[in-house]
């Protein structure tokens, strides 16, 4: 049994928009619904956010056979707080909270699933609530409770080139999830500022390929992709891309990711999950 150790049976996802992590994005907006246009960026100054992402995973109880440390069951724990800043002056517009709690675990080394509580909550920022912002927002400075989320979520990770039995050639994984909300269920259920009632389900899924170069002093590159869905928002996708550097080169270890990153789904700021945005952005991250 190990107690309170910082790695997981089950991978965090690379390119998952709504997961844990630790990273810093300076997006550019290609399209979104949410224009902020006030006295500090006017005449289609604003372009962008800063969003800070300060997360992170523990395995609170993990238990493995001795002939296998690298398989087993744990209980995990995973939070991350994103910041979503303006581009150029830094006012905060939004702060988030996204936290799970579960019971994952890996058979085999190929295998790993997970069973998690998923709870999104958001607080708008300090900008929405003045009468110089002109944006066509669902905010009611009136109305002090925002959307909550409370997802049970079911989720499977493969590896599916470990077959081949090269290390060397281990270098994909792909992961399914499926979620699902009933309102009213539990203390958190009635929270809701808008309907939830007829739009329960999620999905989710995606592909990551990390490739180490052949001196191990270079490090190696990454590409993933994760494509969502939610009934919420009639199962339109949410598209994320990534690809970058990673170094060094040491798996399962704390790395530093150096990428950009391509989103086209629904708002990120989660009070405005019925908004959409388009952004590319340049990415700074560790793995957690």
């Amino acid at each position: 049994m190990q107690v309170c150790g910082l790695d997981n049976f089950y991978p965090t996802y690379l390119a998952d928009p709504l997961g844990p992590r630790f990273e810093v994005s300076a997006q550019k907006t290609l399209y979104s619904d949410l224009e902020f246009d006030d006295n500090v960026n006017n005449d289609g100054t604003y372009t962008g956010k800063l969003v800070i992402y300060p997360g992170v995973r523990i395995s609170l109880f993990k238990f493995s056979p001795k002939s296998n440390p690298n398989l087993g069951v744990e209980v995990d724990l995973g939070l991350v707080t994103p910041a979503f800043m303006r581009g150029g002056n830094h006012d905060l517009i939004g702060y988030d909270g996204i936290y799970y709690f579960a019971i994952a675990g890996k058979p085999t080394e190929w295998l790993a699933l997970r069973f998690a509580k998923h709870h999104v909550c958001t607080h708008i920022g300090d900008e929405y609530n003045s009468g110089s912002v002109h944006s066509p927002i669902d905010y009611d400075p009136n109305t002090t409770l925002f959307p909550v989320r409370d997802d049970f979520i079911v989720s499977a990770a493969v590896r599916p080139l470990w077959f081949l039995k090269n290390p060397d050639l281990d270098i994909l994984m792909v992961y399914g999830e499926f979620g699902f909300f009933v309102p009213g269920s539990d203390f958190m259920g009635g929270r809701q500022n808008k309907p939830h009632a007829d739009a329960w389900f999620n999905f989710q899924g995606g592909a990551e390929l990390e490739y180490y170069l052949p001196w191990k002093y270079l490090g190696g590159v990454y590409a993933a992709g994760n494509l969502s869905a939610y009934q919420l928002n009639a199962y339109s996708p949410n598209l994320s891309l990534q690809a970058g550097y990673i170094f060094p080169q040491e798996h399962g270890k704390r790395r530093l990711r150096i990428g950009v990153n391509y989103y086209n789904g629904r708002s990120l700021i989660n009070q405005f999950y019925n908004r959409k945005e388009k952004f590319i952005a340049f990415t700074v991250a560790m793995d957690v």
